[in-house]
C-alpha cells in the first residue's frame, strides 16, 4: 500500500486511473463529506480520517500540531461512552495504525474478549400448530382447519442466540471480513466469527435491529456494550465499495471541530459538580429586515456552565476552539475574543474562556481585555500528550480551580 498524508482542509488530485473507481465509490456511498471535481477530491471543512482506493491510502491529518486522527477517534469513542482504560491503552499501543485499522483492531480485540466470556441469548416465544403438546395451548386460536389436520395451536419459549444484538455484531463481522488485511486481524476474525456462524441475519433489517437493542438495558457479559458500539460505528461510518468480493475503496471520516467541541463539553459534564449544557436550539439575539424578508440572527455557545433559564444567565461560558496554538501568539484571536465577550455579556457571565487542543502541559492563561473588565477570561488547554484519564482530570481541575467551582 502507498500511504499519502495530506493536511486537514486541503484537497487531493487523483491519478487518472483511480478516478472512475472512486466515482463508483461515491455513487455507492451517498452523503460523504466530500465531492469529486474533475480528478480532485474536495473535502468539506474540518474533515479528517482516511480513504483507501485500491492500493493507496490517503490520510487526512488534523491541523493541530502533533495530534493524529487516532486522537480524534479516541474523542469520538469518549463522546459515545465507549472509551474505557482498556480501549485507551489499545489505541496507545497502535499509534502507527491508520484510523480504519485501529477501529477494526478495537472491534476484533473486544469481540474476542466478549466470546471468551460467552455469548448471551434470550428466551423468545414460538407459536406453531402441532399434534405434540408443549407449552401453552392457545384455545382461543383453535380453528376448524386445525381440527381437520389433528393439530392445535401452541406457544412455548426457547432460548436462542439469534438475538438482535448478536445479529448486529455478525453484520459488523461480515464487513470486517473483507476489510481485514493484517494477519493478526484475519486470525482474530476467524476465532470470533466461529461463535457467530449459526447467527442468521440480513443487513436489510439493520434499522429494526438497532431499534431492538435500544430496549436491551443490561448484559451479564460487560463486553457487549462496547462491542455493540464499535460494531455500529463499523456498520454506519466505515464506508466500502466491493468488487468481486474485494474492497476497492473504503473511508472513515470525522469532523474534527464537532468532535473536539463535544469532547470538551462531555469531559466537564462528567467531572464538574455544576450543570454543564449546550442549548438544543440556537437562541435569537436580533433580526434585520430587507424589503419583505426578515432575517433572524441567533447564537449558541459551545459550553454553558450553571445556566439559569428563568433569568437567562450563566455562571460561565466557554468556547471550544479546535485551533493550533503551538505558536502561543495564536491564543485568543481578536474575532474569537469579540465572540466570547458577546456570549458572556448576553448571559451576564462572571467568567468566559476558550478551550484549545494542545500537545504538552500549559497552565490556564488569563486574558486581560482593557476595555471590558466585567468578565474574567481564560484560555484552557486539553493536553493530548497525557493518557485520557489524566488528561480529562487535569483539564476539568484547571477549569474548576480557575473559576472557583467547589466540589
Amino acid at each position: 500500500m502507498r500511504v499519502i498524508n495530506i493536511p486537514e482542509n486541503s484537497s487531493f488530485t487523483l491519478e487518472k486511473s483511480y478516478v472512475e473507481e472512486f466515482q463508483i465509490f461515491l455513487n455507492d456511498n451517498k452523503n460523504l463529506p466530500l465531492y469529486l471535481q474533475g480528478e480532485t477530491i474536495i473535502f468539506d471543512s474540518y474533515i479528517i480520517g482516511s480513504i483507501n482506493i485500491r492500493d493507496i491510502i490517503i490520510n487526512i491529518e488534523p491541523r493541530i500540531s502533533k495530534l493524529t486522527s487516532n486522537h480524534y477517534l479516541e474523542m469520538q469513542l469518549y463522546n459515545e461512552g465507549l472509551l474505557d482504560d482498556r480501549i485507551s491503552s489499545q489505541l496507545d499501543e497502535n499509534e502507527s495504525f491508520g484510523v480504519q485499522e485501529n477501529l477494526i483492531d478495537l472491534f476484533l480485540k473486544n469481540a474476542y474478549e466478549l466470546v471468551s466470556s460467552g455469548l448471551e441469548g434470550d428466551f423468545v416465544k414460538i407459536k406453531e400448530a402441532t399434534n405434540k403438546i408443549r407449552g401453552k395451548i392457545l384455545v382461543e386460536e383453535i380453528s376448524p382447519i386445525n381440527l381437520l389436520q389433528d393439530k392445535i395451536p401452541i406457544e412455548y419459549e426457547i432460548h436462542t442466540l439469534n438475538t438482535s444484538y448478536n445479529k448486529i455484531i455478525k453484520i459488523a463481522l461480515d464487513k470486517v471480513r473483507v476489510l481485514a488485511t493484517k494477519q493478526i486481524h484475519i486470525k482474530l476474525y476467524s476465532l470470533v466469527n466461529s461463535y457467530f456462524e449459526d447467527i442468521d441475519v440480513d443487513a436489510i433489517n439493520l434499522n429494526d435491529l438497532l431499534q431492538d437493542i435500544e430496549m436491551k438495558t443490561h448484559f451479564e457479559n460487560e463486553n457487549y456494550s462496547i462491542v455493540l458500539g464499535l460494531a455500529e460505528k463499523i456498520i454506519r461510518n466505515l464506508k466500502i465499495n466491493l468488487k468481486s468480493n474485494k474492497v476497492n475503496s473504503s473511508s472513515y471520516l470525522m469532523n474534527s471541530n464537532s468532535l473536539f467541541e463535544n469532547y470538551a463539553r462531555n469531559v466537564l459534564l462528567n467531572n464538574l459538580s455544576v450543570k454543564v449544557i449546550k442549548w438544543k436550539k440556537d437562541k435569537p439575539m436580533g433580526k434585520l429586515k430587507i424589503g419583505s424578508e426578515e432575517y433572524v440572527k441567533s447564537y449558541s455557545p459551545d459550553i454553558i456552565i450553571n445556566y439559569h433559564e428563568d433569568s437567562d444567565t450563566a455562571f460561565a461560558v466557554l468556547d471550544a476552539k479546535n485551533k493550533d496554538i503551538s505558536n502561543h501568539s495564536k491564543i485568543g484571536d481578536l474575532s474569537d475574543i469579540y465572540q466570547l465577550l458577546f456570549y458572556s455579556n448576553s448571559l451576564s457571565s462572571e467568567y468566559g474562556g476558550f478551550v484549545y487542543p494542545y500537545y504538552g502541559a500549559l497552565e490556564p492563561v488569563q486574558i486581560n481585555v482593557e476595555s471590558f473588565k466585567e468578565t474574567i477570561l481564560f484560555a484552557f488547554t486539553i493536553d493530548f500528550s497525557k493518557p485520557v484519564r489524566e488528561r480529562n482530570k487535569t483539564f476539568s481541575n484547571s477549569v474548576k480551580n480557575s473559576l472557583h467551582i467547589s466540589d
